[in-house]
């Protein structure tokens, strides 16, 4: 990682004749105003060219002058040091000393040395000629004696200041080798001497010559041929410790082996991070050096090389790279100097250096011609060494090239693949210089997207969907071409003459938006200077996002010695913003402001937004939200979205005004309309009643209901229910039971204030949390209507942090308020069938953190067709087509208590059998037995721990439930058996529709006896064509070849006969648990001509279709809901349910939940034990008897963080028992997609392999040993934790918490956590941190502000509150343990039946007071409602750990506690007891503090003790 100031602009000649020839060339610089930050002293600086020494004659006031530049100017200073030492000069130290400790090159053996070498040193050092008046030696620095040597001289070098160091001539270059004389001895010092290697060494002359060689062989045949040790030193000499090295293997790694000592010298000399450039490298030699391209000529054709040189240094892993600006060897012109000034700001090492007996060619030397545009392109290079400097503290950490070629970012575009007069700066920044002479036009090319001209900050490209080739205009003084890349941020800081005043600037923002309105960047920042900053986390970090409306600076880390604590942001730039905000809104530390019109304006020919004067504190997290509504627009609520023009808008009663503004509606509601509040009554002190009276002058959807009333209950201090119903009409209300506490009010949270809004006229209702004043539900927004099959309630809310809703694939765990539409109405609509579409269940409840970090919860108990609006101001709208609006308002104020609120109305989450916790293997698609047998036998085989195979419908007979096919499938139930004999377990599928038209079909036949089906209205009449359809009972069409029923779950009678069916599988199969899909419920083809899996030959077609009325064809059918009719993909509305009490309209979205209860009672009747049920339609309450997976998802890497915000979302839901299939449904995985996601899965608390019909197999097995021995370790660690989490099972099913959950639930007040959904907790001590991405062997992971522990070593991270890059190798999860925490574990086994005999243990996290406390709940884990039960609490106190029973109902008595794992112990320890017992079985990692006790052997059955002295 350079130094920041090396990435200044730097000046250097060989061929200074005096310090005032360097004053010169620094004040011409300066007088143009041309930043530099670099001045060199080449070897002219010394005496007679010796390292170590100085000219004092023409440069003794060289130091004094280095001085004031280091010190008064804020420079810094760099000088040359070559490898090669005068021998034969008295008294020269560094030969002497060297000469003294063998430091040298040498001779095999004094017999090969020609007298006159020998003569020389009195030695067999090998001696050289290069740059000093007589004979040189040449350092060996693969010797450590060399090394110590050459520390030590550049530590004691005093004759000149300098901050960085230059290592020349270290290939090791020697002058005339094998010639008469070198070029640069004195014709007149006779003898002549060259070096001479010996004629017949076969390491000089070897049998083959590479072309390095003979390319320079002479032309004329007398002269010889040139030898391999041209211009170097002999082939046959020695290097190493033991001389085992030959010149001729390591000749090549001498510049490499110099750099890394000469870095450390040069460190421990400045005590800085300083900078080293080196000619000669290898690979490697970028750890520690930067390079220069050598001594280039003056040319044209040397400028444009350079780019193809610096582009292969970046891939060589040497990114610090460039050419000496303008050329080194003869004399450059002003044209061509300012073009190569130009070229050269972009070089990353950006140096202008010449030669001795050249013209000066320092850019103010040339005049203001050249100075000024040279000034330009610095000024650019400036602005932005932020962006440059994060480029390379990422090349730094992960490798990447900092310039690079197009393809490497268009690798499939070809046009890119053999630019070369183009490149790079990272990502986005586009560099496309001049670089010919004369030149009057420069084509360059601009790849496919966005490119904004940095000068005009315009758009350059009209046609972004593909790359394109511009041509333009080149004049004398035209600027170096620029393009920023779309959907990038770069931070840029105000440029100054050199970077010590440059980094104490303001820093601004660059933003370039996509095509999409979307773009991101990154910050990293130090004191520039100081040592691996980053290694020891004394750094800043910070990542910037903009979605188009709101820009987001996100600091992962800061350290008080980054330099960044008196920084701010001052200036931001938007690029290709369409519209001007009419407010800007600032948020910094939860407080907003609202910027003044002089701090923002907007270009609108330019389509550029510029802030100034933004003062923001760059070490907090801040946003900016563009307001391009006006304040009307941000409180208009949609007149309907199905509104399409100003006539319907006003045929409807709303008022229509186009609004430009994305997600604006231009038809809207009028203020004036509502309801109006008449009186009100007290029923009891509990409650209060309104009476409404409708102000609305028009129908709308018709059915307006005039007089409505409004129950206000104050349930409990935590809950207060808002019943919005019609007083004088009974109205449908949905059928799920719920719990509403009536306990004691005694200090509520909420303060409820109601009435007429005095400027509308209409009724408001708003909820104040009572402690700090913040309303939290509030309806002055106006917008109530009340119809038959309309109702609309909108509420303002107290902040933009909403989370909930479902079933949806959402794309963030807290909510996009910008105007997005949420759908709730059950359906068979896998997570990739559409963007914002409703899914398989219905949970209609939201949580809201509140901006001071307490949150509450809102739940609508409605079950009919719905939709909800989020808006930017922020408000809620609320569009359901039925039933009543009955709202219960959680007052938490702890994101834990929200949902322990909510759970006790809906209904606790049930306790699923221990054995349901462990790893299951499904797909839909073994299509016979022996295929799953195999995959079943690559999993044991493997030893991958695995609880449970399951059987999809495959294994049915032509896919009729309670069946299996005895061809395929024939052994099936020995084969249940079997498996069970192993201790594993068994799950069925079962489809709620059962065919029509199979004789002798017993569950079908018996379910017409027994009337369950869902049935038509009496007024239906069959179409006389409609040969399939039923008089009564409604058919439709799923996987089973013919016309299916729906049993109605909501009748008491199919409760019962579902139930014996049940048991009568069971009889046959002997399953453990269920598994019930389809149950939205899905039918195929609804009113399309044939459903997708009606075969094509079977004529006539036939479908379910639905006649049209108002309720498969509601007035209004919400937008959102996928499909052009309600009942697509599902059964007709008008269907009736429960001997007719509902219709399917009403009670659709509760097929699933109805299913749920009598499943799960069956499935405990025929097992005898706790059983378990999976079920694909959820609805609130679903949670008390069954699980959820997230449906038939997509084998593709985005799914992996989609299901991390579904999970999180279900735990929200009561549903904690969650997982999505692992590896993928749809679509072929990847051996790494399926690594990663089987280590994702392993944490997902229903962890299920699962695919669909016609992919490959995807059990992890099948991909090979690397997959499924990663697979088997992380397994392996859940099935370690397995007590942890069913303990957090037990703790969901009393108490109603979660078990998976957002960081934000344990750390509200961190606001930092508000937004992660890339991480998760398992309660609140275990962190879990995936890869989420494809070719990504690290984690930014978060960790709040508290001590946290790596599971795996037991160190505690560096970084609270902050976030850490984790290593996470392919076959790694980042795992880590809260301070504060103590974790039950137990030895896994290949199963849980096993696993749960062996020992146990414990993993104790001590927080900052050395504290820490857990518990663990312990039964049978199989029987229904047990209570055969133990209850452990564990505490530790500073050395005491003490676990205590406190039930103990199970016998624990044979259960032994083996290991414990103490994190945190600071000082090595001595001494263990158990209950005052010694204990000697102990071990103490100094490294990582942990102290792992083990042998305990004690008893779970009794109280115990352990301290440690």
């Amino acid at each position: 990682m350079p130094p920041y100031w090396s990435l200044g602009f730097q000046l250097c000649r060989y061929g200074y004749q005096n310090t005032d020839d360097i004053k010169g060339a620094v004040d011409r610089t300066k007088g143009f105003g041309i930043p530099q930050d670099v001045q060199y002293a080449d070897i002219d600086y010394m005496a007679e060219r010796k390292d170590f020494s100085l000219d004092r004659e023409n440069f003794g006031d060289l130091p004094d002058y280095f001085n004031k530049l280091r010190n008064e100017e804020g420079m810094k200073t760099i000088i040359m040091l070559d490898p090669a030492f005068i021998v034969n000069e008295t008294g020269y130290y560094p030969f002497d000393e060297g000469k003294s400790r063998d430091v040298f090159i040498n001779w095999p053996n004094r017999s090969l040395m020609p007298d006159e070498d020998f003569a020389w040193t009195n030695s067999t050092i090998m001696s050289g000629y290069v740059w000093p008046k007589g004979p040189v030696a040449f350092p060996d620095f693969f010797k450590t004696s060399t090394h110590k040597l050459w520390k030590e001289l550049i530590f004691n070098q005093t004759q000149l200041p300098w901050d960085g160091l230059w290592i020349d001539m270290n290939e090791p270059a020697n002058f005339g080798t094998n010639l008469e004389k070198p070029w640069n001895w004195p014709d007149s010092a006779k003898p002549y001497w060259s070096l001479k290697c010996p004629s017949n060494s076969t390491l000089d002359d070897p049998p083959y010559r590479t072309k390095a060689a003979y390319a320079h062989d002479s032309q004329d045949t007398k002269d010889p041929l040139t030898r391999i040790s041209d211009k170097t030193i002999c082939m046959i000499a020695k290097q190493g410790e033991n001389d085992q090295y030959n010149h001729y293997d390591v000749h090549n790694l001498y510049g490499w082996s110099q750099t890394k000592p000469t870095l450390e010298a040069a460190r421990h000399k400045t005590g800085k991070r300083s900078i080293l450039i080196s000619r000669s490298t290898y690979p490697s030699s970028g750890k520690y050096a930067g390079h220069w391209l050598g001594d280039n000529d003056s040319k044209w054709k040397d400028l444009r090389e350079s780019i193809i040189g610096i582009l292969e240094f970046n891939l060589f892993g040497i990114p610090y790279v460039g050419a000496d600006i303008c050329g080194f060897w003869g004399d450059s012109d002003a044209e061509m100097c300012k073009r190569w000034q130009q070229l050269g700001a972009f070089y990353t090492f950006s140096r202008n250096h010449n030669a001795k007996g050249t013209k000066h060619q320092d850019p103010g030397h040339f005049g203001r011609d050249v100075a000024v545009l040279a000034r330009d392109a610095l000024m650019i290079r400036y602005r932005f060494l932020p962006y440059l400097y994060t480029l390379f503290h990422h090349s730094h950490t992960k490798g990447n090239t900092v310039t690079r070629a197009l393809f490497h970012e268009f690798p499939t575009d070809e046009m890119t693949w053999t630019i070369d007069k183009q490149f790079l700066w990272g990502s986005s920044f586009l560099v496309s210089p001049i670089l010919f002479q004369n030149q009057t036009s420069l084509e360059f090319y601009l790849p496919h997207g966005r490119w904004y001209d940095y000068y005009t900050y315009k758009n350059s490209k009209s046609d972004t969907s593909r790359g394109t080739q511009h041509v333009m205009t080149v004049k004398p003084n035209t600027k170096i071409p620029i393009h920023i890349r779309g959907g990038y941020i770069l931070p840029m800081q105000k440029p100054a003459r050199n970077t010590e005043i440059s980094r104490n600037n303001s820093f601004e923002l660059l933003v370039a938006v996509d095509d999409k309105g979307l773009s991101s960047g990154d910050l990293y920042w130090d004191d520039g200077q100081s040592i691996d900053t980053y290694e020891n986390r004394e750094y800043y970090y910070a990542k910037f996002e903009f979605d188009g409306r709101i820009l987001n600076t996100i600091v992962y880390h800061n350290n008080d010695k980054s330099s960044m604590n008196s920084l701010k942001m001052s200036d931001i730039i938007i690029m290709g913003l369409e519209m001007k905000p009419h407010q800007i809104l600032f948020m910094q530390d939860g407080h907003p402001a609202i910027l003044t019109d002089k701090q923002f304006e907007f270009d609108e020919m330019a389509k550029v937004l510029t802030i100034t004067n933004l003062e923001a504190m760059m070490t907090k997290d801040f946003s900016l939200e563009l307001i391009t509504e006006s304040p009307e627009e941000m409180d208009r609520i949609d007149c309907g979205p199905d509104v399409v023009n100003r006539t319907t808008c006003q045929l409807r009663g709303c008022l229509w005004n186009t609004s430009v503004v994305p997600g604006v509606p231009s038809c809207y509601l009028p203020s004036y309309e509502g309801y109006l509040m008449e009186n009100e009554t007290a029923p009891n002190s509990r409650k209060t009643t309104l009476s409404l009276k409708s102000k609305y002058k028009t129908k709308f959807f018709g059915e307006n209901i005039p007089n409505i009333a409004l129950d206000i209950e104050e349930s409990s201090d935590d809950l207060l229910r808002l019943k919005i119903y019609d007083p004088n009409n009974s109205r449908y209300e949905v059928p799920v039971p719920l719990n509403i506490p009536n306990r004691p009010l005694t200090s509520k949270k909420y303060k409820v204030k109601y009435g007429n809004n005095p400027e509308t006229k209409s009724f408001y209702i708003k909820v104040i949390r009572a402690s700090t004043n913040t309303t939290i539900f509030n309806t002055d927004i106006g917008g109530l209507m009340f119809a038959n099959q309309f109702l609309q309630l909108v509420t303002r809310l107290p902040s933009k942090n909403i989370y909930g809703f479902g079933e949806n694939r959402h794309f963030g765990f807290r909510h996009n308020m910008a105007y997005k539409t949420w759908p709730m109405w059950s359906r068979d609509q896998a997570p990739g069938w559409g963007d914002y579409s409703n899914m398989y269940g219905v949970h209609p409840f939201y949580t809201c953190m509140e901006n001071d970090g307490k949150m509450h919860g809102v739940f609508l108990f409605n079950s009919n067709a719905m939709e909800v609006k989020l808006q930017p101001s922020p408000a809620l709208t609320y569009r359901t087509i039925g039933g009543v609006l009955d709202f219960y308002i959680f007052l938490g104020p702890e994101p834990e208590s929200v949902v322990q609120q909510y759970t006790e109305v809906i209904g606790r989450p049930y306790m699923p059998p221990y054995w349901s916790l462990g790893f299951q293997l499904c797909r839909y698609g073994y299509n016979n037995l022996d295929n799953m047998k195999a995959a079943v036998k690559r999993t044991i085989d493997a030893k991958i721990p695995y609880d449970v195979q399951y059987g999809d419908i495959d294994h049915m007979d032509e896919r009729k439930d309670f069946t299996y096919n005895n061809v395929t499938f024939a052994g099936l139930p020995e084969y249940v058996k079997q498996l069970k004999q192993l201790g594993m377990k068994w799950i069925f599928i079962l489809d709620p529709a059962l065919i029509s038209n199979n004789t002798g079909y017993k569950p079908y036949e018996t379910g017409v006896e027994k009337n369950v089906y869902v049935k038509w209205p009496s007024y239906y009449q069959v179409a006389k064509d409609d040969f399939y359809q039923n008089d009564t009972i409604m058919m439709g069409y799923v996987w089973p070849k013919g016309p299916v029923a729906f049993p109605d779950y909501l009748n008491n009678r199919t409760k019962g006969w579902w139930k014996s069916l049940i048991k009568d599988l069971h009889s046959d199969l002997g399953f453990d648990g269920l598994w019930i899909d389809m149950n939205e419920p899905a039918n195929f083809g609804t009113n399309e001509e044939r459903p997708f899996n009606w075969p094509e030959k079977d004529k006539p077609y036939w479908s379910l279709k639905c006649s049209h009325n108002k309720l498969d064809d509601p007035p209004y059918k919400p937008s959102s809901i996928y499909g052009a009719r309600l009942s697509e993909k599902t059964l007709c509305l008008q269907g009736l349910q429960a001997d007719g009490m509902f219709t399917h309209y009403n009670v659709h979205s509760l097929y699933g939940w109805s299913q749920s209860e009598p499943t799960l009672r069956a499935a405990q009747e025929a097992t005898g034990r706790r059983s378990m049920v999976i079920s694909r339609s959820t609805y609130p309450g679903s949670g008390k008897h069954s699980g959820h997976w997230l449906g038939d998802n997509d084998s593709k890497w985005s799914n992996l963080h989609d299901s991390i915000i579904g999970i999180l979302e279900f735990n929200m839901f009561g549903i904690p028992y969650i997982g999505a299939d692992i590896c993928g449904y749809f679509g072929d995985t990847t051996a790494e997609l399926c690594q990663r996601w089987m280590q994702l899965g392993s944490f997902y608390t229903f962890s299920r392999n699962h695919n669909g019909f016609g992919v490959k197999d995807q059990d992890p097995a099948v991909f090979g040993e690397a997959v499924a021995e990663s697979s088997r370790h992380v397994l392996e660690t859940r099935y370690t934790l397995l007590p942890y989490l069913y303990t957090l099972f037990h703790h969901a099913h009393i108490k109603g918490s979660t078990v998976i959950r957002p960081l934000l639930n344990e750390f509200a007040q961190d606001r930092k956590t508000w937004s992660i959904d890339r991480q998760f907790m398992w309660g609140n001590g275990l962190l879990i941190s995936p890869v989420l991405d494809e070719d990504t062997t690290t984690v930014e992971a978060y960790f709040p502000n508290a001590r946290w522990f790596d599971y795996y070593s037991g160190k505690e991270v560096r970084g609270r509150g902050s976030y850490v890059t984790l290593e996470a190798p392919l076959d790694h999860i980042p795992l880590h343990i809260k301070g504060g925490v103590i974790i039950p574990t137990q030895q896994p086994a290949n199963n849980t039946h096993y696993s749960r005999m062996n020992s146990y243990g414990l993993i104790v996290a001590p927080d900052e007071n050395e504290t820490a406390i857990g518990d663990m709940f312990w039964d049978d884990g199989d029987s229904i409602d047990t209570t055969n039960q133990t209850m452990f609490s564990f505490s530790y106190n500073h050395t005491v750990l003490k676990v205590i029973l406190t039930s103990s109902g199970y016998d624990m008595a044979d259960k032994i506690i083996d290991t414990v794992r103490v994190f945190g112990v600071d000082q090595a320890v001595s001494n263990i007891t158990l209950s005052g017992t010694l204990h000697t079985m102990f071990n103490y990692s100094l490294h990582s503090k942990e102290l792992f006790i083990e042998n305990l052997n004690q008893s779970m059955g009794q109280n115990f003790t352990i301290e440690i002295f």
